[in-house]
């Protein structure tokens, strides 16, 4: 597992899972779960028809090609998101004499390189960002 501070309150956990997962302190120096990142927002109630059956297929289609997956990859994927695999590194993307980590990248065994924008998220990360 590998870990990148946000800040002295704040590190992005990656490893067995196919997604960053963020941890924050409390004011007594408690670590704790806040959050997946990169995780796909569930559809609106106001899907159509179409889109729903088009995924309905295409979880039939997942579990019939991966049947002797185990549950915990399982709902891994389930969550959505960039990589297909765990993640086996993380690294922060400084600009130039900044000290404040802006966005940074992870790579999986999947073979895919991703890179996160905290800018997007700071609403959905809270204060301790």
């Amino acid at each position: 597992m590998w870990v990148l501070f946000i800040s002295e309150k704040m590190v992005i956990g990656v490893g067995y899972d196919s997604n960053p997962m963020v941890f924050a302190a409390d004011d007594t120096g408690i670590w704790s779960f806040i959050r997946y990142i990169g995780e796909k927002k569930a559809a609106s109630s106001g899907s159509s028809y179409s889109s729903q059956f088009s995924e309905a297929f295409g979880k039939f289609y997942g579990q019939s090609k991966s049947a002797t997956a185990n549950d915990a990859s399982e709902s891994s994927k389930s969550r959505g998101g960039v990589h297909d695999n765990c993640i086996n590194s993380i690294l922060p993307l400084n600009k130039a004499g900044s000290l404040k980590v802006m966005r940074f990248s992870t790579s999986g065994l999947d073979g895919k390189i991703a890179i996160w924008n905290l800018e997007n998220m700071e609403e959905e990360l809270g204060q301790q960002y």
